[in-house]
């Protein structure tokens, strides 16, 4: 049995990082002895932890990822036509005779190719691929390339919990709506997504929505690399916070300047009132500087002050484990970025989430804590002051609301590797 893992991004960035693993956990618990290889835009950054393998992905062929500059590689765009057919070849042979025909004889996309070719079953990685960029739209053509290149191939697709959407061109939503018309089963992890499939006319037999993957992630609460950091800073309470430097991702996002005073103003009002020290961590640190989330935090931490000394930026780059160890020391956490607000919720502690893109209000939905909700393109510091105010006045509340909501929403992830066992064999047949 072997199964393809296709659209995973980067282990530099620890909430793609904690949903292959999850994925890798669920899928080896029903195809126990699965031979399992991961294709990955940024494959330089990820230590197999088992017997997984790792090829680089679609993307790598034309973006330096892995060399942290996301910069385009001209000559292969240039050459993609010939690239593409080529791999072209390669799958319909293999879907009409069995066998595949003119392979690369060599290096990295032979490995991918092969890796399609070999494959009894491909399956998508959880995420938010598949969403119209600020740019012309490749990294979606690739998202959508890696699916539809095992249907090509003849293999049967599955995809585990995606945001669809935002889909703001209307070649993206016919390209997205036949791919996933191509997939088996469509997995959602918001209800947002659902209606956004049904705006582009897509009614799948077997859509469903499950929570977000990341759910099910249990560190080893692995908390000595904060150790260091936590020992002078005895005084509560513990603010955690991500911010991300959305304006470097998005052209269309003219509001960086103003998102990061908002941040500052309202953690500094929080330390006048309450004292105790506020952590900015880097829930990402890469591969490309843009998704990086270290210069932002510094800049925050630059605006705070006479209260500079109770502001920490944490520089060293953790993976998920210690990460998600940290935020369960906080007593409230301010999040930008949406898995390190999953890793707090599931370490048991409050959240305000600053939404940069409509998955975090679906996801937030799922444990019915959506109103908690603020968007960065209009978030004032007068609006997320008072929010903060208002999560640490009900934090005894909320923390008991998730001991009891969490258990059930992990139990329902689960169910997305079991629903794709059951409908593989259908396909494998006795």
């Amino acid at each position: 049995m072997n199964i393809l893992i296709t659209n995973v991004h980067s282990a530099r960035n620890a909430g793609d990082s904690v949903l292959l693993e999850a994925t890798l956990a669920e899928l080896r618990a029903v195809f126990p002895g699965a031979t399992i290889t991961i294709a990955m835009n940024d494959p330089k950054s990820y230590r197999p932890r088992h017997d997984e393998r790792v090829v680089a992905a679609f993307m790598d062929w034309f973006k330096a990822t892995s060399a942290g500059t996301g910069a385009w590689r001209l000559g292969r765009v240039l050459l993609a036509p010939w690239l593409l057919g080529q791999s072209l070849v390669v799958a319909l042979t293999q879907r009409w005779w069995g066998r595949p025909a003119a392979l690369p004889r060599s290096g990295a996309r032979r490995e991918l190719l092969l890796a399609y070719c070999q494959a009894d079953l491909v399956v998508s990685c959880p995420g938010n691929f598949f969403l119209s960029g600020s740019g012309i739209g490749i990294p979606l053509l690739l998202a959508i390339l890696a699916l539809a290149y095992g249907w090509l191939a003849g293999k049967p697709l599955y995809m585990m919990q995606q945001t669809i959407g935002p889909l703001r061109r209307r070649r993206d939503q016919l390209a997205v709506r036949w791919v996933l018309e191509r997939v088996r089963i469509v997995l959602l992890r918001d209800e947002v997504s659902r209606a956004t499939l049904t705006e582009i006319g897509l009614e799948h037999p077997s859509c469903h929505v499950l929570p977000d993957l990341a759910f099910l992630y249990q560190g080893g609460g692995d908390v000595r690399p904060f150790a260091a950091t936590l020992a002078p800073r005895n005084e509560r309470p513990f603010l955690g916070m991500t911010v991300i430097n959305f304006g470097a991702h998005n052209r269309f996002f003219r509001h960086q300047a103003r998102y990061e005073a908002a941040v500052a103003a309202a953690i500094c009002t929080f330390l006048r009132r309450h004292g105790g020290t506020v952590f900015l961590f880097p829930q990402v640190h890469g591969p490309t500087y843009a998704e990086d989330d270290r210069p932002p935090a510094r800049r925050v931490a630059a605006l705070a002050g006479d209260l500079a000394a109770n502001v920490v930026v944490i520089e060293d780059e953790w993976p998920a484990s210690p990460l998600q160890a940290a935020y369960g020391q906080m007593d409230l956490f301010l999040g930008t970025r949406l898995h390190s607000n999953i890793f707090a919720l599931t370490a048991g502690t409050p959240v305000l989430p600053i939404a940069y893109q409509y998955k975090t209000h679906g996801v937030m939905q799922t444990l019915g804590l959506d109103h908690w909700v603020l968007d960065i393109d209009s978030v004032d510091a007068q609006q997320l002051t008072e929010r903060l105010e208002q999560l640490w006045q009900q934090r005894a509340e909320l923390r008991a609301y998730l001991a009891t909501t969490i258990p059930a929403i992990q139990q329902q992830a689960r169910l997305a590797a079991q629903w794709i066992r059951r409908d593989f064999e259908l396909v494998r047949g006795p």
